[in-house]
């Protein structure tokens, strides 16, 4: 069931002229036509469609009151018969200029229509046809990064093997240098070990001998103040008491020194001390 009309207020002058059936009338064609038809709300606003319709028709209704009008007049005045049959072929004129204009229009939109919807379809086909230009220049494009990507991570996949075979093989020749040096290293470190133990080994025979060697000296020392009191105390070897603290500390710093400086032990017998 349609809506009663509710036209805004603005058109409130050209509604008080005409009658609620032609309110009705307009209200329907504004919002079911079959060209660009209004939603009740667009119909409820200010619109010129609205104005243009309403105008129109308010000059249609008095048109129509006036020639009612002049045919009753007609009707009671003599010769009237004569009036109102020219006012009928008048009339019949003007309905159908009427019905020639409209149909003017009804061509006119059809031909608008007409061509809007051909142009919509032209239109679309380019669309379609530059979407689908587009879509093949795209794969294109694609297939061609593609293979080109393909092509560079082969080629830096050859390059990666070939580095790594290359820096295999640098390692490779300089590990084998590397253990040839450290062989050659290996060889003299155990002939500085091994002249290192024969010092040592000579060193401690060394120490040997003069340690038996510094036993006779004491020993023959001891037995010659022993036997003679005309014997003097021999300054190059350690006595076996220490009359004073500096002596004492004289013969500490001549051991320790014989310990950093070996020519001392020629110089000095020194007694074992427990």
């Amino acid at each position: 069931m349609a809506s009663q009309p509710h036209f805004n207020d603005h058109y409130k002058g050209l509604l008080n002229q005409l009658p609620p059936s032609i309110k009705k009338e307009v209200w329907l064609r504004l919002t079911t036509r079959k060209y660009n038809p209004l939603t009740e709300e667009q119909a409820g606003r200010i619109h010129p469609d609205i104005d243009s319709l309403l105008t129109k028709e308010v000059n249609r209704y008095y048109k129509k009151k006036d020639r009612q009008r002049l045919k009753v007049d007609a009707n009671t005045t003599p010769d009237g018969s004569n009036a109102l049959s020219r006012l009928a072929e008048f009339e019949k004129q003007l309905d159908e200029r009427e019905r020639f204009l409209l149909q003017q229009e009804n061509n006119i939109k059809n031909t608008i229509e007409s061509k809007v919807k051909d142009e919509c379809k032209r239109t679309k086909e380019q669309y379609d046809n530059l979407s689908q230009q587009l879509r093949a220049e795209h794969e294109e494009v694609y297939n061609k990064l593609q293979f080109s990507s393909e092509m560079l991570k082969i080629k830096l996949e050859h390059q990666y093997n070939d580095r790594v075979s290359e820096l295999e093989k640098k390692n490779k020749s300089h590990s084998s240098s590397l253990e040839v040096s450290l062989r050659k290293k290996d060889k003299e470190i155990e002939k500085l070990t091994s002249a290192i133990t024969k010092a040592k080994n000579k060193y401690r025979d060394l120490e040997d001998v003069i340690l038996a060697k510094d036993l006779k000296i004491i020993d023959l020392d001891d037995k010659l103040h022993k036997t003679s009191t005309r014997y003097l105390f021999d300054e190059t070897i350690e006595p076996i008491f220490y009359k004073s603290s500096n002596l004492s500390e004289a013969w500490t710093s001549k051991r320790e020194k014989a310990k950093i400086y070996p020519d001392i032990r020629k110089n000095y017998t020194f007694r074992t001390r427990v």
